[in-house]
């Protein structure tokens, strides 16, 4: 038997931590136990938009919606002169302290970029299932000049027909 594990396993969680060692059998206790006894499904859900996002497509550039507006293509485009890639570079990326906002003071700078990995991951499949005929670089990157955890996609290129990712 061989364990396939699709991300790594999560670390620096003082929340599942402390949850679990309140109970004094401890054993059994996992992700799943404390999903099931702390999460709202309804957090669960609406943060499945951040892993699986809704798409813009306009002037060969595929955009999230989130971040999508006529006036900022226009800018973001301008900033690259018409590049398309450095354009949808640009006008994707996601700050994740952005995301979260109040509620992320005193969570760790590992657990952001754990999480943004876990959305790259994500989007890495989204974008291949939605766009099959396009080639995406997905970036996650973490720096103290980019204000934290971010990630971005853009285009590297097509699939010639017939051809596989």
């Amino acid at each position: 038997m061989k364990r396939v594990n699709s991300i790594p396993s999560v670390t620096d969680n003082p929340a599942y931590f402390s949850w679990k060692k309140q109970w004094s059998n401890q054993e059994g206790l996992d992700v799943y136990s404390y999903i099931f006894d702390q999460c709202q499904p309804e957090h669960i859900l609406l943060f499945s938009k951040m892993l699986f996002p809704d798409f813009v497509v306009k002037e060969g550039g595929v955009f999230l919606a989130r971040n999508f507006s006529t006036e900022v293509l226009d800018r973001c485009s301008g900033l690259t002169s018409g590049d398309i890639s450095k354009t949808e570079k640009l006008l994707n990326v996601v700050r994740i302290y952005d995301v979260f906002g109040q509620v992320a003071a005193g969570v760790s700078d590992d657990v952001f970029l754990q999480l943004c990995n876990v959305i790259g991951f994500a989007w890495r499949m989204v974008l291949k299932e939605k766009f099959p005929e396009k080639v995406f670089c997905v970036e996650v990157s973490n720096s103290e000049q980019n204000y934290g955890p971010d990630i971005t996609f853009y285009q590297v290129g097509s699939l010639s027909p017939g051809a596989e990712a």
